[in-house]
């Protein structure tokens, strides 16, 4: 399997629940990288009861950092399925024959420049701020 560029700090071991960890532009703009879909299943904001989270890529109970190159976007239930479990092990035990493809998005995604899609976030997030 392609490996990801896991680069980015080491986390100390702390629990960051919710949403706090990261900065909503950061995550907006990591979703927007990703397409707005589950990496694993596919599923979409629009055709997901589940709503979208981020997955590390290498768990954060395992080292991981918040860098965008060891995060990519998922929905809640493939995100608790995996839990902490290794991503090439995981892969290969819930997809099966799709591994490859997943494991090759994930690639693509995590090695795109985040920039231009901050940009984006931002004006999405500024928007919405002054419709309030």
């Amino acid at each position: 399997m392609p490996k990801a560029k896991m680069t980015g700090k080491k986390r100390d071991n702390k629990k960051n629940h919710g949403s706090k960890w990261i900065r909503p532009e950061k995550r907006l703009a990591i979703y927007l990288r990703d397409g707005m879909c589950c990496a694993y299943c596919g599923a979409t904001v629009e055709s997901s009861k589940e709503p979208l989270s981020l997955d590390h890529l290498l768990p954060a109970s395992k080292g991981g950092g918040n860098h965008e190159g060891n995060l990519i976007t998922c929905c809640l239930k493939c995100n608790r399925r995996r839990g902490d479990m290794d991503l090439d092990s995981w892969l290969s035990q819930e997809l099966g024959d799709k591994k490859e493809t997943v494991a090759k998005f994930i690639v693509k995604h995590t090695a795109k420049d985040l920039k231009p899609f901050k940009v984006e976030a931002k004006a999405i997030r500024a928007r919405r701020r002054t419709k309030k």
